[in-house]
């Protein structure tokens, strides 16, 4: 199937032409024309899968021929806001559509001023949202469509009472497309409660995309970063991704790569001020920044093109989170890779359960057999690390 067969405007086909989308995806086949009849979706779909198009093309199309006056997309972090509004501000560019976007971490001043421009998607994480409606500026009974986007993210993370207020003020009358890698009984609750006429779509399979090439290096925890520097040393230039469970560990572990000389290093974490994590995110897509290190706010809220590998140097807390680090990689039909850090000996583990080494837990990678100890881009056959870890190939 084309865009063209999906029955889209020439407008838009020219935008979405112009975003370098060739043909639909599984997720944008399967949606874009339910959206179009104004049907209410729950879509179970990883990221990486173009959803954001999805839902952006139905919205566009949408406003263009009158069915719907003012879209609302809720999102659980600010980078999401930024890059979705983005992205949809430039699908609707040439129907002279514009998109304004609201999140915490920058002075609400700004977003104010942004306010009183005409827009016709709003962007917004909830608890920003809540605090703009309580001031009168914005009025959730003027949108008839409404994207809960990451869905299962805005909930872990606590949004789940905002969540709930928000659909509650919202008209009876709308569009609602809730969009969630899984599908766990509190999103079951939202549907009951406020879809419930509601149709569910499933792209894709709860795994592993088969273009990551994944695999496990098991070693001791105190040789961890001497592995990663010869992984990164045998990936030189290559646009990486590395995942900690905390802030403190993110800052330490920057600090040490900095000591051993690494460059172009920086981090993501919760307690940076917006503008320094706008430059890094700028800085790491137009290639001044090659590594950063991040905590799983960048699972979820990066759109970062050609990230071709990801190392988790801390093991996710569970197959979810997993499943969103390892998506930040292989987008989109494209090639990743994978290297997982595991250390039995590791001190106070947030899940001795060893979800991620139950055969099965998650999706294999694409399976390439390189050899255990060759690594690409000129390693000179090095073992990666001096505790002799073994490597098990996904």
């Amino acid at each position: 199937m084309k865009f063209m067969d999906l029955g889209l405007s020439g407008k838009t086909l020219k935008a979405i032409d112009a975003c370098g989308y060739t043909q639909p995806t599984e997720v944008q086949e399967k949606t874009i024309p339910r959206i179009l009849a104004g049907a209410n979706l729950v879509v179970r779909s990883q990221t990486g899968t173009g959803k954001t198009a999805a839902f952006g093309i139905g919205i566009v199309e949408r406003i263009v021929s009158g069915s719907t006056s003012k879209a609302l997309v809720l999102t659980p972090t600010r980078e999401l806001a930024m890059q979705i509004s983005s992205e949809l501000q430039e699908l609707g560019k040439n129907h002279g559509l514009n998109s304004c976007a609201v999140y915490g971490g920058q002075k609400i001043g700004i977003q104010l001023r942004n306010l009183e421009k005409k827009y016709n998607v709003l962007v917004a994480t909830p608890g920003r949202l809540q605090d703009l409606c309580k001031r009168g500026k914005v009025h959730l009974s003027s949108f008839n469509l409404i994207v809960l986007d990451e869905a299962d993210h805005m909930l872990d993370i606590g949004f789940q009472k905002e969540v709930l207020d928000i659909l509650s003020h919202l008209p009876s009358k709308r569009v609602t497309l809730l969009f969630s890698a899984t599908i766990g009984r509190d999103i079951k609750r939202i549907v009951s409660r406020h879809m419930p006429s509601s149709e569910f779509i499933e792209a894709g399979e709860q795994k592993v995309v088969s273009t990551i090439d994944e695999e496990n290096l098991e070693l001791s925890h105190v040789d961890k970063v001497s592995a990663l520097h010869r992984i990164l040393d045998s990936h030189r230039g290559v646009k990486t991704l590395i995942f900690m469970r905390t802030k403190r560990g993110v800052l330490k572990l920057k600090r040490k790569l900095e000591q051993r000389k690494i460059e172009g290093v920086d981090m993501l974490q919760g307690n940076m001020e917006q503008n320094k994590r706008n430059r890094v995110i700028s800085g790491f897509k137009g290639g001044a920044i090659n590594i950063v290190v991040a905590t799983n706010v960048a699972a979820r809220g990066l759109h970062i093109e050609n990230v071709d590998l990801i190392v988790n140097f801390d093991e996710a807390e569970n197959k979810e989170t997993h499943l969103h680090r390892v998506g930040r990689t292989g987008r989109m039909g494209a090639k990743g890779k994978v290297i997982n850090l595991i250390s039995h000996d590791e001190p106070r583990k947030p899940n001795p359960g060893n979800w991620q080494r139950r055969k099965g837990s998650h999706g294999k990678g694409s399976g390439s057999r390189r050899s255990p100890r060759g690594m690409p881009n000129g390693s000179g056959g090095r073992s990666f690390s001096s505790g002799r870890p073994r490597r098990r190939r996904r």
